[in-house]
């Protein structure tokens, strides 16, 4: 990688005029922590630095010189140019940029005496920094990771996982439920820690449903491959690789594996606001409309938990599903209200 194509792009992307290809490209060097670093460093010094301050004429070969030898006396060995390089790589900014990119880079690289390029950090960082991504009853969010892998998380769900990812391996950890779009690299597999199990993909969509209060933690093959280990194992004895469409069933208390069938919409329909209930208890039914719309769920007469309820909703209202579960169980119910805002329903007889 090059330092000086690193300069470009953090530049461009700082000023907003990056195409999908370079932000891609950028990504990539932030995967590396001394880039990581930089770049943090270089996104404070450039949000508060007043453009009238500079002048155009700065000459960025030569402020790349004076850097060089700056270095050197640390790393005499350090040179921004490869030594069969007979002419300076030219900087393709237009006047706004090159003054920012001048200026910034100049006051960043020789102010700090602890960040520098190719790997010259005096001391690598103690601790891995983590990103944690928390969502609220109710919620659902999307993110995508520097490597291009898209997460879907589901409502009261969490995730954790390091900025920049290690150099062989990706790995993130998850409370709740998620779906994953894997960018797959086989050089670097990404794996999901989720209580007892971690499962490893090998070019996949998959979902994970892995609540803490839950009996089982469920991991479904939507496309792809994925191997599924239990941490409990000690040994790859365990390792279960799942075909598409297939669902592992892991029990905590038993620390047992069960693998199925499932219906595609059924586990994964959730992130396209599609709930379905295939006869199941109207007690586990409750949770996940909790989750889904952030209300509170009661059910006074106990008898009514085991209840099967069976539907198939797309996009449908939290009063649409509940007069259903009126009808299918001849329960009544109530709504209770705070400052004008549904908190909680209770089903009675």
């Amino acid at each position: 990688m090059s330092e000086e194509r690193f300069l470009e792009l953090a530049t461009k992307y700082l000023s907003n005029e990056a195409s999908n290809e370079e932000r891609a490209s950028f990504y990539n060097y932030l995967e590396k922590e001394e880039y990581y670093n930089l770049f943090n460093n270089l996104k404070s010094e450039w949000e508060k630095t007043d453009s009238s301050s500079y002048e155009l004429n700065f000459n960025v070969e030569n402020g790349l010189q004076k850097l060089s030898q700056k270095i050197r006396t640390v790393e005499p060995e350090f040179s921004f140019k490869h030594e069969d390089e007979k002419q300076a790589k030219v900087f393709f900014f237009n006047p706004r940029l090159l003054k920012y990119a001048a200026s910034i880079i100049f006051f960043i690289l020789i102010t700090t005496g602890t960040l520098y390029f190719s790997g010259l950090l005096d001391k690598k960082s103690e601790s891995i920094a983590w990103n944690e991504k928390t969502t609220k009853m109710g919620e659902k969010y999307v993110l995508t990771l520097f490597d291009g892998t898209k997460i879907t998380l589901n409502a009261d769900s969490k995730l954790k996982y390091p900025v920049p990812f290690s150099r062989k391996s990706r790995e993130v950890y998850l409370e709740g439920e998620a779906f994953f779009d894997v960018q797959h690299d086989a050089n670097k597999p990404f794996i999901v820690h989720s209580g007892d199990i971690s499962t490893i993909d090998i070019g996949t969509q998959f979902n994970i449903n892995a609540f803490p209060e839950e009996r089982n933690i469920e991991v479904s093959l939507v496309e792809g491959s994925v191997k599924i280990s239990t941490n409990n194992s000690g040994s790859q004895k365990g390792d279960i690789v799942l075909e598409p469409m297939q669902q592992l069933i892991y029990n905590k208390e038993n620390e047992t594996n069960k693998v199925k069938s499932f219906e595609e919409q059924s586990a994964v329909g959730w992130k396209d606001n599609i709930l379905v209930f295939d006869n199941e208890p109207l007690e586990k039914v409750l949770i996940k409309l909790q989750r889904t719309f952030g209300v509170q769920f009661e059910l006074t007469d106990k008898s009514f938990n085991s209840k099967k309820i069976k539907g198939n909703f797309k996009n449908a209202s939290l009063w649409t599903i509940t007069e259903v579960i009126k009808k299918a169980t001849g329960l009544k119910y109530k709504s209770i209200k705070e400052n004008n805002e549904t908190k909680k329903i209770v089903f009675y007889k």
